[in-house]
């Protein structure tokens, strides 16, 4: 059933052109397989990196500072360019054309439908995007926009790689609308890479303050001196991190400093382990083959061994 399903998305052609003309391991499924494992997967994270740049702009995370562009002719370049780069997609999906049928076929394969459709969504959200920064814009997360972006141009070269020697046999439609969509996508690529615009503070916007509040005064935690209460917890409460729910619920209200922070239980204190650990290694060094593991085991008990797991 699931190699039925390959062969339904890749529409392979045992006896086809990409099954003679050249040489891989993919043979026939070469064309689904640089279309989806590179041109779709670098897509889908540009995807991603555009959505959550979004986010940020739109529900203005409060460690994002919002500035306004002091000039918007450059995004309104980068607006074009995207918006040519949304162009090319959407015209060989309505006139059918594709950049791998080298056999006659008259219709799109599945695989090319999704990369163009991926393709075509990526850019209408990065044309989305550039025109939300001409209006607001956040330095956040700005730079890995800039990696979605070069990667989509390396996977672009690596299919540019594939067709070119072969530009004899493909459609020569779909070849100047995939090359002249590329080109304006190296532009962009070049451009946003280069871009470091002018910034103003956004009217009426106050860019909080990022430096840690050590004189403000907090409410200290309910509960004595405030001791850990881990040690004291439930099993239920160890597995579902119950005891630490107060100190959540304090963080959600207002900033926590090290004065609300419990203090350690005394058989957590870096004292007390010390003193356990010297203890058992100069009973172990009396052995005649002494081990540091039992050691350890010996002062820490179960604690050292899950902690190597959660570690690992």
């Amino acid at each position: 059933m699931g190699f039925e399903a390959l062969t339904w998305y890749c529409k392979p052609n045992a006896d086809g052109f990409w099954e003679k003309a050249v040489d891989g391991a993919f043979g026939a499924y070469l064309p689904c397989a640089i279309d989806s494992i590179v041109m779709l997967v670098s897509h889908f994270v540009l995807l991603g990196l555009c959505f959550y740049r979004i986010w940020i702009i739109i529900f203005q995370n409060t460690k994002a500072q919002i500035y306004v562009l002091r000039n918007k002719y450059y995004n309104c370049l980068l607006g074009i360019l995207a918006c040519y780069c949304v162009v090319d997609p959407i015209l060989r999906l309505v006139m059918g054309i594709s950049l791998f049928g080298m056999d006659e076929e008259t219709y799109l394969p599945p695989f090319e439908v999704a990369s163009l459709t991926v393709e075509a969504f990526t850019w209408f959200l990065m044309l989305v995007l550039v025109g939300m920064e001409t209006k607001q814009y956040v330095k956040e997360f700005r730079w890995y926009l800039r990696f979605g972006v070069v990667y989509v141009l390396v996977a672009d070269a690596v299919l540019l790689d594939l067709l070119l020697p072969l530009k004899n046999s493909v459609n020569r439609t779909a070849l100047y609308l995939f090359i002249s969509s590329r080109c304006s996508q190296t532009l962009f690529g070049i451009l946003l890479l280069v871009y470091i615009p002018e910034l103003d503070p956004y009217p009426g916007y106050h860019i909080l303050n990022n430096e840690p509040l050590d004189n403000v005064e907090y409410d200290a935690l309910p509960g004595g001196e405030n001791i850990c209460p881990e040690r004291h917890a439930s099993i239920f409460s160890r597995i579902y991190f119950g005891w630490i729910t107060p100190l959540m619920q304090l963080g959600y209200r207002k900033p926590i400093t090290e004065k609300d922070v419990w203090k350690l239980d005394k058989w957590d204190q870096t004292e007390t382990l010390i003193k356990r650990f010297q203890r058992c290694w100069t009973e172990e060094s009396q052995r005649r083959k002494p081990w540091l593991l039992r050691a350890l085991n010996s002062s820490l008990g179960g604690r050292f061994w899950l902690g190597g797991i959660f570690m690992v």
